[in-house]
């Protein structure tokens, strides 16, 4: 029979201990894999939980190139709460040439009997408790192992992994001081965990209060476009797995300083000792971004500078933008009010399958567009256009 370790558990996030305590199951009780099952909704957790994709995507790229641990799904299509039992049943149906080994923490094999029909989670499967504390605590433990295997019938084995002094929630905490997290997570983790901006918290302002503002701000047309752009930039956010109220947020406020005219942006931009370019000077109008993000930051209180940063790109593109920025470039051009361009229908299914080539699409018709009407061209969106020309090229490529 194929010996199976089961390692169930919320991985919010996934760290390089998961990745040991599997290793040490695999080598202290000889298995032949483990199997990782993110939970769905944990029925413990009140769903105070990352998304279930995000959290499956980060386990996925825990796992490259890693070939006695294999990533499984059971849970992640579930509508309700799974219990341990339910899901140990289903896999002993499914399965039945296979000896399961069921591996949780220690704080777990002590609550053990508080679980939902531990004696059915028995029956099916070995219980295996990764021990991470200190040697004085030892005792208490084995009673626990000792009390379950009297009381249920149960295989009941000790995972020495003292050597793993991490933890999910330490990691959360450390994002949300700013701390770094390279040696507890692995590399492609991180990576995945800075550019979709997961578990950073930063308070946002009450975003029904700015739309009042800028209702009474802007001309109907530009409020009409403003919220077609905070919406649009809300559906990128859920396909891109960004947080959805941040990007309405940058989304409402792109254009918040849209209401002022070229001589009043010119003004301002002296006053506030903001940079103006050749093509600004040429077509102050463009100045709005600029003249946004300042508002954006002393007027409504913005702090988070990646929605700062939308503001003021969302016009010319800056080269390697941010989700967040890109994200409401994007939606800035393909909003449901918008429908002049060329390529429009193209490019708004293109937004939802690949950003990058979405985002060169627009700044090739925008290149266009201002040649053909011989207006003047800021060396940002240049410099945009070579960026993202050189990275989708290099993308295919690889391809």
């Amino acid at each position: 029979m194929k010996r199976v370790g089961l390692y169930g558990g919320t991985f919010d996030p996934v760290h390089n201990g998961h990745l040991y305590i599997s290793r040490q199951a695999l080598k202290q009780l000889s298995l032949d894999e483990v199997w990782w099952i993110p939970s769905g909704n944990p029925p413990h957790k009140d769903n105070q939980v990352t998304s279930r994709l995000m959290r499956y995507e980060m386990c996925t790229l825990a796992l490259q190139g890693v070939n006695d641990m294999r990533l499984c799904d059971f849970e992640m299509h579930r509508s309700k709460n799974c219990y341990s039992y339910e899901l140990l049943e289903f896999l002993k149906d499914s399965y039945p040439d296979h000896e399961f080994y069921f591996i949780m923490g220690e704080d777990s094999l002590e609550l053990f009997d508080q679980w939902k029909h531990p004696q059915r989670i028995a029956n099916i499967a070995s219980v295996v408790a990764a021990i991470r504390s200190d040697s004085s605590e030892d005792e208490s433990i084995e009673q626990a192992a000792e009390r379950i295997r009297n009381r249920y019938n149960a295989k009941v084995y000790l995972l020495n992994t003292r050597d793993v002094p991490i933890s999910s929630t330490e990691i959360r905490e450390r994002i949300e001081q700013g701390l770094p997290i390279s040696q507890m997570v692995p590399k492609a983790v991180e990576e995945y965990i800075i550019t979709h901006e997961v578990y950073q918290s930063r308070a946002l302002p009450d975003i029904s209060e700015i739309m009042e503002q800028l209702e009474s701000r802007l001309k109907p047309g530009r409020y009409r476009h403003t919220i077609g752009v905070m919406e649009t930039a809300a559906n990128l956010a859920m396909a891109y797995h960004m947080p959805v109220d941040k990007l309405r947020l940058a989304g409402l406020l792109h254009d918040c300083a849209k209401s002022y005219d070229n001589d009043r942006l010119l003004m301002l931009c002296e006053k506030y000792s903001l940079p103006v370019t050749k093509a600004e000077n040429k077509s102050p109008h463009l100045l709005h971004a600029k003249v946004g993000a300042y508002l954006a930051e002393h007027e409504y209180n913005i702090s988070d500078p990646d929605i700062l940063d939308a503001i003021r790109y969302h016009t010319t593109g800056t080269e390697d933008m941010s989700l967040t920025a890109q994200i409401v470039f994007v939606a800035d051009y393909i909003e449901p009010n918008r429908n002049r361009a060329s390529r429009l229908s193209e490019i708004r299914q293109m937004a939802y399958s690949d950003l990058d080539v979405c985002t060169l699409m627009i700044l090739e018709d925008t290149i266009s567009y201002l040649k053909e009407r011989s207006q003047p061209m800021d060396e940002a969106t240049i410099a945009t256009y070579n960026y993202y020309n050189t990275k989708v090229k290099m993308q295919h490529k690889e391809l």
